[in-house]
Parts: structure tokens; sequence; C-alpha cells
């Protein structure tokens, strides 16, 4: 693994990560943000499957 796909990789997670802290706040509280959650999550892992192919 070289170094551009390793930052890639984690910039992916980092973004899935925020993706699902989206969700999971409106989930529990009632923000409305799941609409920019679930599509963050999903890009973030397509992401990291092209990178890491």
């Amino acid at each position: 693994m070289d170094k551009r796909s390793l930052v890639a990789s984690l910039l992916l997670l980092a973004l899935g990560f925020v993706g699902v802290v989206h969700t999971v706040a409106d989930f529990a509280y009632g923000t409305g943000l799941s609409g920019i959650g679930i599509p963050l999550v999903g890009v973030a892992l397509v992401g990291l499957v092209v990178v890491n192919r």
C-alpha cells in the first residue's frame, strides 16, 4: 500500500465516520441529518472499494 492510497483510505474512513455520526444524531435527536449521513456513508464505502481494489 503506497502513501497515496493510505491517505485516501483514511480520508474516506473519516468521511464515513462523519456520515455515521450524522445518521445516529438524526435517529437519536431528530435533527434531520440522515439525508446527509446515509449518502455520505455510501460514498465513503464506494470510495474505499475503488481506492483499495
